[in-house]
């Protein structure tokens, strides 16, 4: 995932969220609440993070799982990663 524009990083976010919840992929919308609309308990938070880290590469610390609330927090989380992590190796 580390080449993906933000527009593929959703896609992937959405299809990997739709399989692991079991949720059709079109009823995740960014603004689903990942817990209130999607039903994220804390053992899914934690495969969620297991998956999204080997998918992306990237170790998601857990002191930044706590501000990801929505869909779309998670896409923006992994697109700003990728991208520092992108910049870093440009250096």
């Amino acid at each position: 995932m580390a080449e993906l524009d933000r527009k593929q990083i959703e896609i992937e976010v959405k299809q990997i969220l739709s399989r692991e919840l079991g949720v059709k992929i079109e009823n995740i919308t960014n603004d689903k609440k990942l817990i209130e609309d999607l039903g994220v308990d804390s053992f899914a938070a934690l495969e969620l993070i297991f998956v999204l880290e080997d998918k992306t590469g990237l170790e998601i610390a857990d002191k930044d799982i706590m501000g990801v609330k929505t869909v779309g927090n998670i896409i923006d989380y992994i697109a700003l990663r990728l991208e520092k992590s992108k910049q870093k190796k440009s250096d």
